[in-house]
């Protein structure tokens, strides 16, 4: 032990032995003092010290080590607690000056330890920070700073530690945090700084950010600097890489959100150059989708699919013909069906992959039918898109889908007929409950009973005894069976064979324990909710064998499917997704159409409509009549935490 921890560590000894006294002052009601004292010590300014004011006047003659001295014998004396914060900061700084880094720390520890709401509590935290960069702890140093600036309210204070942050930050190799530091800094600053800071700003994004930086920046800052210079920088980034097609889709949000930007002028004539190239393409694709706001993650899942198709295309099939032109649903001027149709006009594409949102769709409503386009959408959940106009398709994965696959297995593979319901009460339960109800009837099986739950409760017993009463009267039975201890049990045998749970992982745990209470000890039946890993957070081994169908499993075995996994982590450096598998079946199909021929969106058109043999990733596919793909599902079921395909 060190002569500072031990000095500091008999002090706090005495400490308690002193409080154990005044716990006998407590005990006979003289309290009143010990209530306001700390309130008062931290109102005023700290005292002074003869000894304090010695060893400041050691550190400033560079003799630490006379300082430390002089610090320990002060703290030895047990001063007041308003000295004592100060010689514990000043013993810190010797320790530092005389590169004693723990020791440091360690007496920093303790003052915020014993002081928390000390006048010295925001210093300690800087010099905390201060050694943990030197030590090049830059977790801790930056949780020590972002700390100190919560509770600083002093300008300079804030901007010096928020200069510490940002060298932290480009330290600790995280340049987008230095950025926001810097533009914390810059609504601190006067006039001349403020020039100096937005240089500075600049100069990292132009230098250090990478496009996943860039991207945060410009989705923080969509229409006001920095926002502006990020976009730019995208632009640079992608037009370098070849990639015109972000590029495009770049300037084109650049030019919404900045029309009268100094580099406007540079970004309209990029923009001529690529819609040039693209028309230049004998067949053009268009894609109608979100890349900023709530959307975002899913829209770029979808072009990432689009692209990779475009791309695989080529390879296989040698189709080097093909454009493609992306809209921006998330940042429209104009109504979206105004923009389409400004896009429909200039570019004639063959056919569009889009948008995403079932109401985007009827704002469009019968636009596809007018310009004889087909409108394929990788996502929007309506049952029958032809409501809309007989151009409509979709390549989403519905709840009819979902629920027709689920009752052929369990009624055709596993000879079930009988099933009861517990769904929750959201449009996505009570949708799937319905479809998966109307199965089972249309395959002769009947439904026993349905229960419905709220999203919060954590407790659905008297549903599951309003399920038990109903099952007794028609199949269920019961009867009295000894227990080990030789006392009458009344066992409840269900007279249905599966139990459908269209609910979230948590909410799925909890009613998987709660049929097990109750004796409904069936087979669990779900959707593709439950294709989540925070299942086996929840879940315990409740549901082993449990069985859920899902569009798309990552993990199949099926060649296809571990090509497309393969080329998009490799091309994206990510995990795709739902919307991405669907995007990309959705391009594919398209692209077909234009290797078997197709050379307008009538003739696409006609090939969706009649052909059977599609090319989805998950086999050959066909629309029906109501516009969605019929496509092969995954059934998969639960085994010892892990998702296994069943067919």
């Amino acid at each position: 032990m060190t002569t500072v921890s031990l000095i500091n560590t008999l002090r706090r000894a005495v400490l308690w032995l002193a409080l154990g006294s005044l716990g006998s002052l407590l005990a006979q009601g003289l309290w009143v003092s010990l209530v306001v004292w700390p309130e008062l010590v931290f109102a005023q300014q700290p005292a002074t010290s003869p000894l304090l004011d010695r060893a400041r006047s050691e550190l400033e003659a560079g003799k630490p080590a006379d300082a430390i001295k002089t610090l320990e014998g002060l703290i030895d004396s047990f001063p007041p607690p308003e000295i004592l914060q100060e010689a514990y900061l000043l013993q810190a700084t010797a320790l530092k000056q005389d590169n004693q880094a723990t020791d440091a720390l360690t007496v920093l520890k303790q003052l915020l330890e014993e002081f928390p709401f000390s006048t010295s509590t925001n210093a300690a935290r800087v010099l905390m920070a201060q050694l943990y960069l030197e030590i090049q702890d830059y977790e801790h140093a930056l949780s020590q700073l972002y700390q100190a600036l919560d509770y600083s309210t002093e300008l300079e204070l804030r901007r010096s530690i928020l200069q510490l942050i940002r060298q932290a930050e480009l330290d600790n190799k995280n340049p987008l945090g230095a950025v926001k530091a810097t533009l914390n800094e810059i609504s601190l600053a006067d006039q001349t700084d403020r020039l100096e800071l937005e240089r500075l700003t600049q100069s990292l994004i132009l230098q250090q950010l990478d496009e996943s930086a860039l991207q945060e920046l410009v989705e923080n800052y969509a229409s006001r600097y920095p926002g502006d210079i990020a976009t730019i920088r995208l632009i640079e980034l992608h037009t370098a890489h070849g990639d015109e097609v972000l590029a495009e889709r770049d300037i084109r949000g650049f030019l919404k959100r900045f029309p009268n930007h100094p580099y406007a002028q540079t970004a309209m004539a990029l923009l001529q150059s690529f819609i040039s190239k693209i028309k230049a393409h004998p067949h053009i694709l268009a894609a109608a989708l979100p890349f900023s706001g709530p959307m975002k993650t899913y829209g770029t899942d979808s072009l990432n699919g689009i692209r990779l198709a475009l791309d695989i295309a080529k390879e296989q099939w040698g189709l080097t013909s093909i454009g493609l032109v992306v809209k921006d649903t998330a940042t429209l001027i104009a109504p979206l069906r105004v923009e389409m149709q400004q896009l429909l006009d200039e570019f004639q594409p063959l056919a569009v992959v889009g948008p995403l949102l079932s109401r985007e769709i009827q704002g469009l409503g019968r636009l596809p039918d007018q310009y004889a386009t087909p409108f394929i959408t990788p996502s929007s959940t309506l049952l029958n898109v032809r409501q809309f106009g007989s151009f409509w398709f979709s390549t989403a994965m519905t709840s009819s889908v979902q629920a027709k696959r689920l009752v052929e297995y369990a009624v055709l593979q596993l000879g079930y007929h009988r099933f009861c319901i517990i769904y929750p009460q959201t449009a996505y339960g009570r949708e799937l409950g319905d479809m998966f109800a109307k199965e089972v009837l249309h395959s002769g099986g009947e439904i026993i009973a349905s229960e419905s739950y709220s999203e919060d409760q954590t407790d659905i017993g008297e549903q599951l005894r309003r399920l038990k009463e109903k099952d007794l009267a028609q199949y269920g039975t019961t009867k009295k069976e000894k227990t080990r201890t030789g006392e009458e049990r009344t066992v409840y045998t269900p007279g249905f064979d599966a139990v459908f749970v269209p609910g979230q992982p948590v909410h799925l745990a909890l009613i998987a324990a709660q049929l097990a209470f109750y004796d409904m000890n069936v087979p669990i039946l779900g959707g593709n909710s439950w294709h989540n890993p925070e299942l086996f957070r929840w879940a315990k081994r409740d549901l082993d064998g449990s069985v859920f169908v899902d569009g798309f499993f990552p993990n199949s075995p099926d060649p296809n499917i571990q090509m497309f996994v393969g080329r998009y982590r490799s091309q994206f450096h990510k995990e795709p997704s739902l919307f991405a598998f669907q995007a990309y079946d959705a391009a594919t199909m398209v692209m077909e159409t234009i290797r078997q021929g197709a050379q307008s969106g009538q003739n696409v058109w006609d090939q969706l409509v009649r052909r059977s043999d599609l090319p989805a990733l998950s086999g050959f596919a066909s629309f029906s009549s109501s516009g969605i793909l019929n496509r092969r599902l995954y059934l998969l079921q639960i085994h010892e935490k892990t998702f296994t395909q069943l067919n």
